[in-house]
């Protein structure tokens, strides 16, 4: 996969490119962690003044939106079967191949469409108040279920990204990340009616390599960072509008899907 410079959306996970050579790979810390959190919440769900505009969330209704015929907001249609647009400053490339209830090819999606398969690249830059990142990004989906209540995605990832950010955990304090990574859907299921997500998870083995400033040069925690490091993140989409990260089985965040806020949950 091409890195571009500049930052995430993501979900099991492998390298995409090598760590810098000038780095050895060491254990995951609290801020490691904490890091991590941040970034994949981002690339889940993130929003600005007029909603929540960017993330998997906001790919799994557009693609839900294309499969029935519809075109997102300020998409513009290429051909029967492809799509673009943009969220947030990010291209979305969608290239969807429908199918009806009997598993006939359509020549375009519609109201008949039950199910599809979906390609979606990501290319871009975002800046909010926290973050700033690029993404070069490839998803595959499978979509069934269109006629049901209930559609479910399944799929995989992989992508690059750079990412700076002011920690949520930890104020005044700014951080790098680079993420090379491939991701795993199962499951995702999401209300055909209001495109609620309703359930599935999302699995990653990430390999990070993050650099912190601004911490002054003293003794324990506070001190600039530069490490490489692999963690493995597991993501759950709770019924309530919220998902669970557990990264290496042992800490665990809560995101809220609506607003994108990340919390650490104590044990």
């Amino acid at each position: 996969m091409k890195r571009i410079t500049l930052i995430t959306l993501g979900l099991s996970i492998t390298a995409c490119t090598a760590s810098p050579t000038s780095s050895t790979t060491s254990p995951a810390t609290a801020a490691d962690y904490e890091d991590t959190a941040q970034t994949i919440a981002s690339s889940t769900v993130t929003g600005d003044n007029s909603g929540l505009n960017f993330g998997d969330i906001v790919v799994f209704r557009d693609a839900l939106s294309i499969a029935r015929g519809h075109l997102p907001l300020g998409f513009l249609r290429d051909s029967d079967n492809h799509c673009h647009g943009s969220h947030m400053g990010v291209g979305h490339d969608f290239t969807v191949t429908c199918k009806d209830a009997s598993g006939a090819t359509q020549t375009a999606c519609n109201s008949m469409t039950d199910s599809a398969t979906v390609t979606v690249k990501q290319t871009g830059s975002l800046t909010t108040p926290n973050l700033t990142f690029s993404i070069d990004r490839e998803a595959n989906f499978t979509l069934t279920g269109l006629q049901s209540a209930t559609a479910t995605f399944n799929g995989d990832s992989s992508f690059s990204l750079d990412e700076s950010l002011m920690s949520v955990f930890h104020q005044g304090v700014t951080r790098t990340l680079m993420f090379d990574a491939t991701a795993a859907y199962k499951a995702i299921t999401i209300a055909t009616a209001d495109q609620t997500i309703t359930g599935g998870s999302a699995s990653f083995e990430v390999k990070a390599h993050r650099t912190v400033t601004g911490t002054g040069s003293g003794s324990g925690s506070n001190h600039d960072v530069d490490k490489s490091f692999d963690v493995k993140a597991d993501l759950t989409f709770n019924a309530d509008q919220t998902a669970t990260l557990v990264l290496d089985g042992t800490q665990t965040f809560k995101i809220d899907l609506k607003t994108g806020k990340v919390t650490k949950v104590e044990r």
